[in-house]
């Protein structure tokens, strides 16, 4: 095989696929069509190719076995997309067109998600999500189902017993021993968790977290209250604003297209695609307010940055290929500024009380979405564990509500679902932006982001595209390991400070 003609196909399908993603889920085309993008290049996705890429990655060492890793778990993913296309086509376009009726009105499945989170009403709140649910169950499920269950089938091919130990192998850790890791981290938060949501649920619902669903947990992240300080049209000007203070000017950076403009389909929710890394990037946006909306802005923000500043002579594999929480990582470092104290304050505009207040509401939702991928984690290692889905659905449901102490439906079992063990990465991001982000404290102190110097820094990791796993930028950084105990003595020092 010719490897450098591999990573040239490689780079046109990506970006090729990635304007798809960018046209569909912008609003501008109204139909999803990955297959003809995925028949164009039959050459990377033959099984023969995941093969040949398996044996390269398990013979060889140093630089070329990072780069062969790469393009393994490329294949490996790449293979099963094109293979199962017409599924994933067939699911993206029914949630397209699908609609409820709320009030009278027919509404998009997927705008239906942001009526729910603002509606006061538990009573309608209710109603929607029981609509969302049937849509789910009976539109999304058999689909999900045939797709699982394909997936699982595949994975012999290659020599592996299930798709578990398949993407153990691809991505190169032990998903077993990362469960152990948030399980400590549930065992430990339990109490506090149970604390302080018990409170939250009390002050905003007047409800036990006992007994809630997940559609009331949507309305409190809402956080109407905090809206005065997280206005639609401050969104952009105060990102751009941010970015500036760190020395980077988003309006001079032409490889970054903003796509604010609203359409009836376009998510709700801002995405970055990568069609051309480093030359086209796209950060789309349709601004609603509120502080869930920031927050989805400065991660999508983070994503861009990285990749508009990877090295163009970079390799391929390292431009687009790797591990993907080095940039959920650089993304949460972003993020997570929507929730600093200093930052509320300096930026935007909050006086001491309501920064305080919102920091601890914050610090909540946090190890929230902690618990919850915990729960995904171990419930995925379940799911994937034999070819066959049924059944699982309750299982889902028992343990994210045993982790959230509030009802999650049977009928999400198979949505609630990323590909490839996706969930793996947010929580390595997550560990690995802790030990960054002490890092640039001590380095830049608590007002980083007003510091040209840590954005050099940000830029200077940034350019190093995916070519190094988050282990190997920690150790750049003098830490010794990917390290959850930061994660962990953070998130509750957040909590007990209040």
């Amino acid at each position: 095989m010719n490897i450098d003609e591999f990573c040239i196909d490689t780079e046109n399908f990506l970006s090729k696929i990635d304007k798809e993603y960018y046209l569909h889920f912008a609003g501008l085309k109204p139909e999803l069509n990955l297959k003809i993008i995925y028949d164009e290049y039959p050459q990377l996705f033959d099984p023969e190719t995941v093969i040949f890429f398996k044996g390269l990655f398990n013979k060889s060492e140093g630089e070329n076995r990072k780069k062969a890793k790469h393009l393994f778990e490329f294949s490996a993913e790449g293979y099963m997309g094109n293979r199962f296309s017409h599924i994933t086509d067939s699911i993206a376009n029914k949630e397209a067109s699908s609609k409820i009726e709320i009030e009278g009105k027919d509404v998009s499945f997927r705008y239906s998600d942001i009526v729910l989170s603002n509606e006061e009403d538990p009573v309608k709140r209710k109603l929607i999500e029981d609509k969302r649910l049937k849509v789910t169950s009976e539109d999304f499920n058999p689909d999900l189902a045939l797709y699982w269950e394909s997936l699982h089938e595949e994975t012999g091919k290659f020599g592996y017993k299930s798709y578990t130990d398949m993407f153990m192998n691809v991505k190169g850790f032990d998903f077993h021993e990362l469960e152990k890791e948030m399980d400590m981290l549930v065992k430990v938060t339990d109490s506090l968790y149970r604390e302080h949501m018990g409170r939250l649920f009390q002050n905003k619902l007047n409800i036990s977290l006992e007994g809630s669903r997940a559609s009331d947990f949507a309305f409190i992240k809402r956080a109407k209250e905090f809206d005065i300080f997280f206005k639609k049209d401050r969104l952009i000007p105060i990102f751009k604003d941010t970015m500036r203070m760190m020395g980077i000017d988003i309006d001079n950076q032409g490889n970054i297209i903003m796509d604010v403009d609203e359409r009836e389909n376009k998510s709700p929710r801002a995405f970055c695609c990568t069609v051309r890394v480093p030359s086209e990037i796209y950060l789309v946006v349709m601004p609603a307010g509120g502080q869930d909306d920031y927050q989805a802005m400065f991660h999508e923000g983070g994503h861009a940055e990285h990749f508009a500043n990877t090295r163009e002579n970079l390799d391929i594999a390292y431009r687009y290929l790797g591990d993907s929480a080095v940039t959920e990582g650089y993304a949460f470092c972003l993020e997570n500024l929507a929730w600093d104290r200093n930052w509320l304050i300096d930026v935007l505009g909050m006086n001491s009380e309501a920064a305080d207040d919102f920091t601890y509401f914050s610090s909540i939702i946090n190890l929230f979405f902690l618990r919850r991928y915990a729960g995904k984690l171990k419930y995925e290692l379940l799911l994937h564990s034999e070819k066959k889905v049924k059944g699982k659905d309750i299982i889902y449901s028992d343990v994210l509500t045993s982790n959230l102490i509030m009802k999650y439906f049977p009928e999400n079992y198979l949505k609630d679902v990323d590909d490839s063990f996706y969930c793996t990465n947010y929580i390595r991001a997550w560990i690995f932006e802790a030990q960054v982000k002490e890092y640039m404290l001590n380095k830049f102190g608590y007002r980083w982001y007003k510091s040209k110097k840590a954005g050099d820094f940000l830029k200077e990791i940034w350019s190093y595209g995916m070519k190094y796993s988050p282990e190997e930028v920690l150790g750049f950084l003098d830490y010794k390991k990917l390290d959850i105990n930061y994660l962990l003595n953070n998130t509750i020092k957040l909590l007990k400070g209040r």
